[in-house]
């Protein structure tokens, strides 16, 4: 999801400069043509002031321009300059926000200096570097959406498709895996094969009961109650003893009594029952799994441990669709669901693991 991201941010910032560098590349020819046009009109005014001067007439006065005149010694002889520039070596020249102009004429034979200046207002260059500033924006939000949204689109679909795989698998499995357990205590035998159905028939309906838990979390609410955990946690215990027993794994129990936390049950429910079957799920043949629950401090501490393979990367059993093992199977979803709860219940959770020596996976509750 970044990474497609990441894509239409780069073109959007790359098209932002391209547009800046124009932008002021227009700026600065329109400036240099302001000038020019500036100039020019001085030039005219300037033949005004040179006329005047050497027919001895009235020198006109202009609310554009401020001049003098100067005789070859740079003494003024006429001036009302309200800025003088700071020398006299240029015939252009752009200083503090005046544009000055500088000429020579001659009367009677004898040479003058002219020194005309206007005042240069950044107010236009401003208003036009403005509007090519929003228009630049405007251009670059509307790029970086369309690309957003042609990045995005194939994620929420490939999203919505797999949320309507699992909400058509839930629909389709839910009734046969009833008939089949309900058929299987009719039937009343009991022997390894049985068992093996039953265990194989309680691991699909705790998968089930995960993708279920995943679908419903975004528009369901689930109930908030008060729950007996020590008591709740020795049923399900003895719920899974059977899948254990099939790889004669043993479960030790440590389980203080009376403990309870407020919670939805369903979200209990899967802490519990997928911490359990992914300690029997990963350890080895005739091991065992200790479960247990603590009460200190205002904390209740749900720990299971497993003396089994051990976990590569802890940091991603809790990522969606992550699994350990592959060939063990399964979705990947039980870890990432147990990690959501923690954070929405502020559950703290802990992992450590050590290669071919086994897990401890710990759970702090308030109480």
């Amino acid at each position: 999801m970044l990474k497609r991201i990441k894509i239409p941010i780069l073109a959007s910032l790359l098209i932002m400069l391209l547009f800046v560098f124009k932008g002021f590349n227009t700026l600065s020819i329109i400036n240099q043509d302001e000038i020019l046009k500036n100039i020019f009109s001085i030039m005219r005014f300037e033949e005004k002031v040179t006329y005047n001067f050497i027919s001895d007439k009235t020198l006109p006065n202009s609310v554009i321009y401020n001049y003098a005149i100067y005789d070859t010694s740079l003494k003024p002889v006429f001036s009302n300059l309200s800025k003088q520039p700071s020398d006299f070596k240029f015939v252009t020249m752009q200083e503090d926000g005046y544009l000055f102009y500088k000429n020579f004429f001659f009367k009677d034979k004898v040479p003058y200096f002219i020194v005309i200046s206007q005042e240069i207002s950044n107010k236009h260059n401003l208003f036009i570097f403005l509007i090519m500033l929003v228009f630049t924006l405007v251009l670059v939000v509307f790029i970086f959406y369309t690309f957003y949204i042609a990045s995005v689109r194939p994620y929420k679909q490939a999203q919505k498709y797999m949320n309507n795989f699992f909400n058509d698998a839930m629909h389709e499995l839910k009734t046969p895996l009833s008939v089949a357990s309900i058929n299987l205590e009719m039937i009343g035998i009991t022997n390894k094969h049985t068992k093996r159905i039953q265990n194989a028939l309680k691991q699909m309906q705790i998968a089930y009961e995960d993708v279920e838990y995943y679908i419903k979390k975004g528009h369901i609410k689930f109930p908030v109650e008060s729950i007996n955990f020590s008591e709740y946690l020795e049923r399900r215990v003895l719920f899974l003893l059977s899948i254990a027993d099939t790889k004669d794994i043993v479960i030790h129990k440590e389980i203080d009594s009376d403990i309870s936390v407020l919670m939805s049950k369903l979200a209990l429910q899967r802490i519990i029952d997928n911490n359990i079957i992914n300690a029997i799920k990963y350890s080895p043949k005739n091991s065992k799994v200790v479960v247990s629950l603590i009460k200190e401090n205002g904390f209740a501490t749900f720990k299971i441990q497993d003396f089994g393979y051990g976990i590569k990367d802890i940091n991603r059993v809790f990522k969606r669709y992550e699994r350990e093992d592959l060939a063990q199977g399964g979705f990947g979803l039980g870890l990432n669901i147990v990690r959501e709860i923690c954070l929405k219940y502020d559950i703290k959770y802990n992992v450590v693991s050590k290669l071919n020596e086994g897990s401890i996976f710990t759970y702090t509750f308030k109480i």
